[in-house]
């Protein structure tokens, strides 16, 4: 069993260039970790980290190629009218998030 990383948000913290900010670099920092998680769901505005106006895009890409599984709520794409755009990662709905989250030890937040 591996690490469930759930993203909320494409911020971390407040709104705003701060925050966009301290997302980036988590993802960035990610990358030079020793232990990735198995996967990362994006849910609510954290969609947006992987479509293609997203400076999230090359972070998410550069996982997705060192084995991390991307998924995308499918519903939350729809919602922000993104699904189109979609440049990483797989669609995955609420069934699939669920059955990744209840199947795991450790499930980190953000």
């Amino acid at each position: 069993m591996g690490k469930i990383l759930l993203l909320k948000s494409d911020v971390i913290g407040e709104s705003g260039e701060l925050g966009r900010k301290l997302m980036l670099n988590f993802l960035g920092t990610l990358l030079t970790m020793e232990s990735l998680p198995k996967a990362i769901y994006l849910l609510n505005r954290s969609v947006l980290l992987a479509t293609n106006d997203s400076e999230g895009v090359e972070a998410l890409k550069r996982l997705e190629a060192k084995g991390v599984a991307i998924y995308s709520c499918q519903t939350c794409l729809g919602y922000f009218n993104v699904l189109d755009v979609l440049k990483v990662g797989s669609v995955g709905n609420m069934q699939s998030t669920l059955n990744a989250l209840f199947s795991e030890n450790s499930v980190i937040t953000f």
